[in-house]
């Protein structure tokens, strides 16, 4: 386990990781090991307990008490070699990409993370997205909750789908792309204590800068996606030891 770490935070491939570490293991057993792993579902398994055990620990559950601030954002990965789950995105014209897709607290403690084709819109991510988060983290719906997020999330299906699903309420910047009638602008202006709220928006934008600092996960080198996210994984489960007292 400690070579698959490794991998994950050097970005090399389980052939180079032999060649330059000091590793006695032929790099095929290593991978043999990762792809156990991967099939039996151990790390994914491994992360939703860790999230499980932290929220349980840590958020509130009950409606009566304070709301729980939840995050969520995309970043774009540039893809080499993976074949899956990849896209044309116009922020990267010249490469195919894919996104990692979170949902956090307001401490920055990813609670879902995945990754998704890189030309779908965050929005039709957070409504996939969203399905498994009323599902892995079940002890933390109640209407109490605030969901943020940027202006591409701006859509009243989400915001639907947030208070049915149990969620909270969605608060997003608004979209003004769609028009420049001043009397429309002036209507989608926010008021002063969302603005100061959707701030706290920065916290997931230092998880996914930490997340990328895993030579690993900044570019995507690995073939199948499936692959991808049992680092992507990895590194969660890494990052909430870090910052929590988890054992």
């Amino acid at each position: 386990m400690k070579y698959i770490i490794d991998i994950l935070k050097s970005g090399l491939s389980f052939r180079q990781y032999k060649e330059i570490s000091n590793c006695k293991c032929h790099w095929n057993t290593i991978y043999n090991f990762f792809i156990k792993l991967r099939k039996t579902n151990i790390i994914s398994l491994t992360y939703h307990d860790t999230v499980n055990r932290y929220t349980n620990k840590y958020l509130n559950k009950s409606s009566n008490k304070s709301p729980n601030i939840i995050i969520t954002d995309t970043s774009l990965i540039i893809n080499k070699l993976g074949i899956d789950n990849i896209g044309y995105n116009p922020q990267l014209l010249k490469h195919k990409t894919s996104k990692i897709s979170l949902i956090c607290d307001i401490k920055g403690i990813p609670l879902e993370a995945n990754i998704y084709n890189g030309s779908v819109y965050d929005s039709k991510i957070l409504n996939i997205q969203l399905d498994e988060f009323i599902k892995n983290n079940n002890n933390l719906l109640n209407n109490n909750n605030i969901l943020l997020g940027d202006a591409g999330y701006d859509s009243n299906q989400l915001r639907n789908k947030v208070i049915s699903g149990n969620i909270g309420k969605l608060l997003t910047a608004k979209n003004k792309r769609n028009t420049k009638n001043k009397d429309k602008l002036n209507a989608l202006k926010l008021s002063p204590e969302i603005k100061l709220l959707l701030k706290e928006r920065i916290k997931i934008e230092h998880t996914n800068a930490h997340l990328k600092q895993y030579k690993r996960l900044s570019i995507r080198y690995d073939k199948y996606s499936y692959n991808y996210q049992v680092f992507l994984y990895l590194a969660c489960i890494n990052l909430i030891l870090n910052r929590t007292n988890l054992k």
